[in-house]
């Protein structure tokens, strides 16, 4: 099964890069197996992921390496969720929409945004970037929401499947560039 977890991981931050929802330095991913959480390790660049930047987290076994910046955030939400996996991304026109969005969530106008995200809360923080704040947020926002947007940092998004997850942070990114 780990082996399988990675090559998704690889082929989801190949993706996310390609989609231009991330730039070469950030975003992470992590997913969900029995007591292990599986991340990417901090600073590992999403398009050139190898085996060897993903990092299983097991409360029952040493760590080797040192995961992203963002794991307070996935922890987090697999304690208080039954989400199996979590990507992080920096979408720019989602970040730009919410620049100019007054309220506490975005609604997509396309069908599409519409239909698969319904309503994403824009979380406006102090500590927007690896903090407890940030994490407590995002894990409670996800427990409703498929997304949370992070005003001033990027997007989190949860899901059953890596690739749900990365197709919610896609969709979201659609929706913002036709209101832009």
């Amino acid at each position: 099964m780990r082996k399988k977890i990675v090559r998704e991981l690889i082929e989801v931050g190949r993706f996310l890069f390609e989609a231009g929802v991330v730039d070469y330095f950030s975003g992470n991913l992590s997913v969900k197996w029995r007591d292990s959480i599986f991340i990417t390790r901090s600073g590992s660049p999403l398009p050139l992921l190898t085996p060897q930047d993903v990092l299983e987290v097991n409360p029952k076994k040493p760590l080797v390496g040192k995961p992203s910046s963002e794991f307070i955030v996935h922890r987090e939400v697999y304690e208080r969720t039954t989400l199996k996996a979590v990507a992080h991304a920096h979408p720019p026109s989602v970040i730009k929409l919410a620049f100019n969005l007054k309220g506490d969530s975005f609604i997509p106008r396309d069908n599409e945004g519409k239909l698969l995200l319904r309503e994403i809360p824009i979380l406006r923080l102090k500590k927007p970037s690896a903090s407890k704040e940030l994490a407590e947020a995002v894990a409670s926002t996800l427990k409703g929401f498929p997304c949370a947007i992070i005003y001033s940092h990027g997007v989190f998004c949860g899901g059953k499947t890596l690739k749900e997850t990365a197709g919610y942070i896609t969709a979201l990114e659609n929706s913002a560039k036709l209101l832009l």
